[in-house]
This record gives structure tokens, sequence and C-alpha cells, in this order.
């Protein structure tokens, strides 16, 4: 009888690590990137939806949504954006007042980011973190580095967890539903 029970503990163990970390899981990955431009990836409830914008005048944007995991065939929708809507997203990435709720919101997302995952029935199980990731030019961020004063200006993805866990502040909240706006503006346009 002691012997079985020695058996069954490493297989408790194994079974209780699988459980906890997911092991043979095709974890999702942000395949746009973008060169001078700015880049809005929100991955929630199955679905990813990307903004792309460029901080010019011109005001060019393309989107796509597509549902989880994503596809590399998907096609991107291209458009213009309202002057007022355009300008108004990007005050929102660079005023510097935010910039300290932002960097919370990136702190909040690093200590408790959870994957969801589902089962497929060919292949490993898709996982994804319910968030978004703004990339690109993104604001400097002030962070000591190194003990170093001054604070040194960093750049970095801004990240903003959409797990029911993690509270937001309400910059961050204000800022992805501009880019959620945006992002509707660009993938149904009105004529």
């Amino acid at each position: 009888m002691t012997r079985k029970r020695h058996a069954q503990t490493p297989m408790l163990a194994a079974a209780l690590l699988c459980a906890l970390v997911p092991i043979g899981c095709q974890k999702s990955e942000q395949p746009y990137s973008i060169a001078g431009g700015y880049t809005f990836s929100r991955d929630f409830e199955g679905e990813r939806r990307v903004l792309k914008i460029e901080p010019s005048s011109e005001r060019s944007a393309a989107c796509i949504e597509t549902s989880l995991p994503a596809g590399t065939s998907d096609s991107w929708r291209r458009t213009l954006l309202a002057p007022m809507l355009h300008s108004a997203l990007l005050d929102l990435l660079f005023d510097e007042i935010r910039l300290p709720s932002y960097q919370a919101d990136l702190d909040a997302v690093q200590e408790s980011g959870t994957f969801i995952c589902s089962p497929r029935p060919s292949g490993p199980d898709f996982c994804y973190l319910p968030e978004v990731v703004v990339t690109g030019n993104v604001p400097k961020v002030f962070v000591k580095v190194a003990g170093i004063s001054p604070p040194t200006l960093v750049r970095s993805p801004l990240r903003f967890g959409l797990q029911e866990h993690v509270a937001l502040s309400k910059e961050g909240r204000e800022l992805i539903d501009a880019f959620l706006d945006a992002h509707e503006a660009c993938w149904n346009p009105r004529d």
C-alpha cells in the first residue's frame, strides 16, 4: 500500500503541473507589426481586432477583424479616419499626464496574465491572453534604470489586461475605447 502512494505522488504532481502550465499549447503571437506608425491589437472573447494608423496628416488606417487563432490570409480594410477621431486618438496616446496610468496598467498585466485555452481536435490547444497591445513609437515612459537618477525615458509597448481580475485605469479604458471606435470607423465606414 505504501508503494502505491509513492507511485501516485509523481503522477499527481505531473497532473497538477500540466493543469497550471499550458504545456502543449500554441500561444497567440502578435503577428502584426508596422514601421513608422502605431498598431492596436485586441485579443478578447476569441477574436482579434487590429488597427494600424499613421501619425501623418493623411489619417490613413488599415484594420482587420478575425477569430482566434488568426489566419494569415485574412484581408485588411483600408480607410481614412475622420480628422477629429484621428487627432483625438493621437492626443490620448501622447498625453504625458496619462503615462503613469498607462504604466500602472502595464504593471498590472505583467503581474496577473492568465491564458485562456481552447482545445482543437487536430494539434495543440490554442491559448491567448485577453489583452490590448499598442505597438510602434508608443509614448515614452519614465522609469528608473538601475538606480540612475534622474529617470530615463524608455520606449515600451503598452499592454492592457482584459481579464475580470485586472483593474484598468480610467485613462487606459478611455484609450482602448478610442482605439475601438477608430477600428469600428475603419471596419464599418459610413459613406
